[in-house]
């Protein structure tokens, strides 16, 4: 996420990248509060679910009735996204 954050705050200020990564550590503390949150994405992994911080999807791994929650990538959802991008 640093890289991402970095390209922000080249393109659009520090003020914006700020913003970003506030955001990002209130999904990040939602998924500990409520995992099974975001709706199941199973074309991106067996235990795939996403949250959407526009434009950006964090994609993440919960399987029902665990606590752990694993954040797997965060991607510009003006990609095509595919499984195989989110597990390189």
């Amino acid at each position: 996420m640093g890289a991402i954050l970095e390209h922000l705050a080249e393109l659009a200020g520090a003020d914006v990248a700020e913003r970003y990564a506030f955001e990002l550590r209130n999904i990040y503390q939602r998924l500990t509060m409520f995992p099974a949150i975001g709706p199941s994405r199973a074309e991106l992994g067996q235990h795939a679910r996403i949250a959407i911080l526009h434009p950006y999807i964090v994609v993440y791994d919960h399987v029902l009735g665990s606590e752990t929650v694993t954040i797997v990538r965060v991607l510009d959802g003006r990609r095509n996204i595919t499984r195989r991008s989110v597990r390189e």
